[in-house]
């Protein structure tokens, strides 16, 4: 694995017909518990209602410095809300799963057949999924279920503790993406501020658009060190554009 050394960065907005980097202030959640990455763009005032934009319009969420950016969410647009006029809701694909209605039977199909259909009903083609046996079921019934919880369904009758999720546009389920870099975040350099709730320990940082829940960092300070697994990430910005990022993992 490489290193990478911590920026701070600012965020770039890229809809079909706009980019974003001023007038707004972004926040972004990714969680493996949650399912699905997503992005709130609050728009301030000299741009609310002046930003038009479509339902299932694709969108980027970048981090970047002095025009070198990277991609920490890439997604949709979601409008149904009354809202729209003064934010932007933004969802990995994710929000493809969520919209599409399964209705099927399946027989003597394994968990991976299954999750195929759906994701093929769903307009999805990258995937990655587990190539564990767990056996085959004589027939396995979806009755009007998103992929989201058809597949949760197929976990839960097979007896399958398998996550899935998103990253960059790729489905993973019972598999992780390689990771080419090491996240080092060390007291008194990166680390602003680090706290304990409960079993989750909170790192306050620079944000990094390379960190995503499911990966590896390493962990520097006098109060806890090693590697971890990050359970969940927000990164957002306030009215002055200051950029943050909280990391969420356990051990210790």
């Amino acid at each position: 694995m490489e290193y990478r050394k911590l920026i701070s960065p600012e965020f770039r907005i890229s809809l079909e017909n706009y980019e974003l980097s001023d007038g707004i202030e972004v926040e972004c959640f990714s969680s493996l518990e949650s399912k699905a990455d997503w992005c709130k763009v609050e728009l301030t005032t000299q741009l609310q209602g002046k930003i038009l934009f479509n339902d299932m319009e694709q969108a980027t969420v970048e981090l970047g410095y002095d025009g070198d950016y990277d991609i920490l969410i890439p997604g949709y647009v979601r409008k149904i809300r009354k809202d729209y006029w003064k934010e932007i809701f933004i969802k990995d694909d994710m929000i493809k799963l969520e919209r599409v209605e399964i209705k099927a039977s399946f027989e003597k199909c394994e968990p991976q057949d299954i999750i195929k259909y759906i994701l093929c009903q769903a307009g999805i083609e990258r995937y990655t999924l587990s190539e564990e046996k767990y056996g085959k079921k004589d027939i396995f019934i979806v009755n009007k279920q998103n992929g989201i919880k058809a597949i949760m369904e197929i976990n839960s009758a097979w007896g399958i503790s398998n996550d899935f999720f998103f990253q960059n546009r790729t489905f993973y389920w019972g598999t992780r993406p390689e990771q080419e870099y090491v996240y080092v975040l060390e007291e008194n350099l990166n680390i602003l501020s680090l706290k304990k709730y409960g079993e989750l320990w909170e790192i306050e940082t620079f944000g990094v658009p390379w960190i995503h829940h499911s990966n590896q960092i390493e962990v520097v300070h006098s109060k806890i060190a090693g590697d971890f697994i990050v359970d969940k990430t927000i990164v957002k910005s306030d009215s002055s554009g200051r950029t943050r990022m909280y990391i969420y993992f356990k051990g210790g």
